[in-house]
């Protein structure tokens, strides 16, 4: 009797992380596919490419995606910059292919997007014999790939760069800018244009002489209404026929104007300049209540971004009568009780962990008086007053009133996690000190640890759930061959935080995209890739269990 052929699948939708590491695992050729609705639409240049390819796709140079490396980066849809640098792409290949030239290589592409700039200007020591001023490069600078050019003229004219940031302006964000300019008659026509693509924002600074003025290169200052002190003139003087001679006067726009200065490097870089002891930093939890978390969710979290707040858990929780009770028991004999009842139960809350120094006492200055008359009166300024809802006399945020207080609060919305952690056999033999000290280093608890030898049949057991998959007999094998860590790991979301400080199962994509983390730094393959942690958290209760038997959580939550 012939046997029934073994269905082959050729195609699989991955739509989690688990998935994706599991793909990866799979020996072969893998081609995937990364739809539309992730990656953001291209109909605007669909018609570009079309061309270019019916012009210069006789001879298979042009490919749009060849050989896995970067050659060149076009921001946003510029058709006409796509097509120049598509069009001279494909001569340069055609020396490369004639051996001419060797091919170029964009080493690195980085999405970090604002973070990495606004950890470069908290980072920047605020040297208190310089000042400083923001400059903007223009887009049609940017766009023109101009930027490191002009960084470099202000880095030879004698000035520093203590900060840069790549940035797409919304509109209400140019108009706030350039407010000072709003009298002129192409303002409009202006502010289009600075809408038209992305800026690079930088903070030029220059040691200062005995004066406190703002650094004098501004291309704009044509005015002599202002008199300059002598020093102020000639640093003016040197400048301007510098900034003349280079043609900069229509690439970027500057400041001279000390309380301007102040008020663009707030705008820009709220926290430049910010000592970051750390000594005093805080935690402290604050609740959008559900009214405003529908209509204004956004503009409040760029509001605590913005004063210096770093925002590391935040959870949207839709409590029931039983939780808010709970939660606001102190305030159950209060006349507004009930009120406040039906207001935290009508809809999702946002639960936030806000860290920063005096993290409580700094939440709660930018709250305000808790009656919504007394800080309408006292305070207009003030988050609770600006959030205010008519005809609802409950202020709409909340913050915690003490350091213990906002401990017991974050306790309630951010409960201990606990889950499971494995070092590998070879990683404990090379870097067990080191991988522990992450560990430590990230604010994990070690609960438990213990050293063990996974026999054929527990590791088979373990990793039950990739029985059937290609790679698993190597892995149970590998598992089985030494002694393994294992270990149960504490701390407020820890599941997910453990995979993050884990890394990407592959530890090359882990060099490129977290180069901080355990696999990046000490795993050797996918197969020895260091360490090992649960997925989710039913997955962590499941495997502590297996490995360290029944544990009273709430005892590991206070060892």
């Amino acid at each position: 009797m012939v046997s029934k052929k073994k269905e082959l699948q050729l195609q699989a939708v991955v739509t989690t992380q688990s998935q994706w590491e599991e793909m990866l695992l799979t020996k072969g050729v893998t081609v995937i596919d990364v739809y539309q609705a992730w990656c953001g639409p291209c109909k605007a240049v669909v018609n570009l490419f079309r061309k270019l390819k019916t012009e210069y796709g006789e001879d298979e140079l042009l490919q749009f995606a060849v050989d896995g490396k970067i050659i060149a980066i076009v921001r946003g849809a510029n058709a006409p910059l796509l097509s120049k640098k598509v069009i001279e792409l494909v001569e340069e290949e055609r020396k490369i292919v004639a051996g001419e030239i060797e091919r170029p290589e964009v080493k690195e592409l980085v999405f970090l997007e604002e973070k990495n700039s606004d950890t470069f200007a908290e980072e920047s020591q605020l040297d208190e014999g310089a000042t400083y001023t923001v400059a903007i490069i223009k887009p049609d600078a940017v766009t023109d790939g101009r930027v490191e050019e002009v960084k470099q003229k202000i880095i030879e004219a004698g000035f520093g760069i203590a900060a840069a940031e790549e940035k797409i302006l919304t509109e209400e964000q140019i108009r706030e800018f350039y407010s000072h300019k709003t009298e002129q008659p192409d303002f409009e026509d202006f502010v289009q244009f600075m809408m038209s693509g992305p800026c690079y924002i930088l903070i030029v600074s220059q040691k200062q002489a005995a004066d406190d003025s703002v650094p004098n290169w501004k291309e704009l200052s044509e005015s002599d209404e202002n008199p300059l002190d002598e020093s102020e003139s000639q640093k003016l003087s040197r400048l301007g026929e510098f900034l003349e001679t280079e043609n900069m006067l229509n690439v970027c726009d500057v400041q001279d104007s000390m309380e301007e200065a102040s008020r663009q490097l707030a705008f820009f870089f709220p926290t430049f300049g910010k000592k970051k002891t750390g000594q005093n930093a805080e935690r402290t939890l604050a609740l959008i209540r559900p009214s405003v978390l529908k209509e204004c969710k956004s503009t409040v979290l760029q509001k605590i971004k913005d004063d210096g707040f770093t925002i590391v858990l935040q959870r949207e929780i839709i409590l029931t009568e039983e939780q808010a009770r709970e939660f606001y028991k102190e305030h159950e004999n209060k006349d507004y009780f009930p009120a406040l009842l039906e207001q935290m139960t009508s809809g999702p809350t946002l639960a936030l962990a806000l860290v920063r120094e005096n993290a409580v006492q700094r939440w709660r200055d930018l709250l305000g008086p808790k009656t919504l008359e007394e800080a309408k009166e006292k305070c207009p300024t003030s988050l609770r007053a600006q959030y205010a809802i008519d005809n609802v006399p409950l202020n709409q945020l909340h913050g915690s009133s003490s350091p213990d207080q906002a401990q017991k609060e974050l306790e309630f919305f951010f409960p201990m996690e606990h889950t499971l952690a494995v070092i590998k056999p070879s990683a404990l033999k090379e870097h067990k000190d080191d991988i522990i000290q992450e560990v430590t280093n990230a604010g994990f608890i070690v609960s438990e640890m213990k050293e063990m030898c996974f026999t054929h049949e527990m590791a088979e057991q373990f990793y039950k759930n990739h029985e059937g998959k290609p790679f698993f007999d190597q892995l149970v094998n590998y598992m089985s061959e030494g002694p393994s860590m294992v270990m149960i790991l504490s701390k407020e979301n820890a599941v997910e935080e453990w995979r993050q400080l884990m890394g990407p199962v592959d530890p090359e994509a882990a060099k490129m995209c977290s180069p901080n983390s355990i696999r990046a730094q000490f795993a050797q393959d996918i197969l020895r890739n260091a360490v090992h942690g649960s997925s989710n958290k039913e997955h962590a209760l499941k495997s502590i269990e297996y490995v360290f038997g029944e544990i009273n959580s709430e005892n590991l939550s206070h060892k």
